[in-house]
């Protein structure tokens, strides 16, 4: 099941939510810090909608990613360092990504 993490990102990401909300999004986090299995359920959501062919969606992907790095603890970041999830990012910023994914993840580590 994807749980209470992925309700979470589901409703405070979804496509027609064009606003950032910083309770929403350290909810999320707080979330991913309660679950057992919050960590690898936040980086395999995450790293699908930073790959949404919709910008604002990726775009928001990226920012609930900069929140859960900053305010999650080491499970959150070990599942980040993982190859599964690094490859994911690679296919982000490689040539057949779409321009504005590979500029706002570049920003974001650069």
């Amino acid at each position: 099941t994807v749980g209470a993490t992925g309700q979470s990102l589901a409703i405070t990401r979804g496509p027609a939510n064009r606003q950032e909300d910083w309770e929403y999004i350290i909810g999320f986090c707080d979330q991913v810090n309660k679950e057992l299995e919050g960590p690898q359920i936040a980086v395999r959501l995450l790293a699908h909608k930073i790959q949404s062919p919709q910008e604002w969606e990726a775009v928001q992907a990226l920012t609930v990613l900069e929140a859960c790095m900053k305010n999650c603890g080491r499970r959150f970041h070990n599942e980040v360092g993982k190859f599964r999830f690094l490859n994911e990012l690679i296919k982000v910023v490689s040539p057949k990504g779409l321009p504005w994914q590979a500029d706002g993840l570049k920003c974001l580590i650069g």
